[in-house]
């Protein structure tokens, strides 16, 4: 089961070969989320720069829908929270990468993190307000998230508090 009924996805394309990002995400109801990525068609399961960028740029545009929508809540929400359980999909096609590793496993191109950060912000932007009962139902699912990570977080501190007192 998804949170929405759409997944969030498409491509960008800069002019004069500059780089190019696709992507898809999708908010999944009651599981654990997951994220594959790729530069040049090169598997990175460790991640990088281009992961930064994604998780930067769906952070950023929910907080600023729920501050366009009077939702004071959406100010706690953090990375974490918006693509736990997310299914994701983010792929740069980019010049001369630059790799942490021999094998390639972690995307260090500082260029990665702002080209899909921008490549990203303005088509999430109107994904989000094409379908409102969804970006609604997606935000609620984020803030409820946040809330059971700031509660948690409320819960040990209490308890460490209370094993150091005995």
């Amino acid at each position: 089961d998804t949170v929405t009924s759409s997944m969030f996805s498409g491509r960008v394309e800069r002019p004069g070969g500059h780089g190019t990002v696709e992507w898809a995400v999708t908010w999944l109801d009651g599981e654990d989320g997951f994220t594959g990525s790729y530069c040049n068609t090169v598997p990175t399961p460790e991640g990088g720069t281009h992961e930064a960028g994604l998780r930067a740029a769906l952070t950023r545009g929910l907080k600023a829908y729920g501050e366009l929508t009077g939702e004071k809540r959406a100010g706690l929400i953090t990375a974490e929270d918006v693509l736990a359980q997310a299914g994701s999909l983010i792929s740069i096609f980019i010049r001369n990468p630059e790799f942490q590793g021999q094998t390639k496993e972690r995307l260090s191109s500082s260029d990665a993190q702002k080209l899909v950060e921008t490549a990203l912000r303005d088509p999430f932007d109107h994904w989000l307000t094409a379908q409102p009962k969804a970006a609604s139902a997606l935000l609620q699912f984020v803030v409820e998230r946040s809330e059971e990570r700031l509660k948690r977080r409320r819960d040990k501190e209490i308890a460490r508090a209370s094993a150091t007192r005995k």
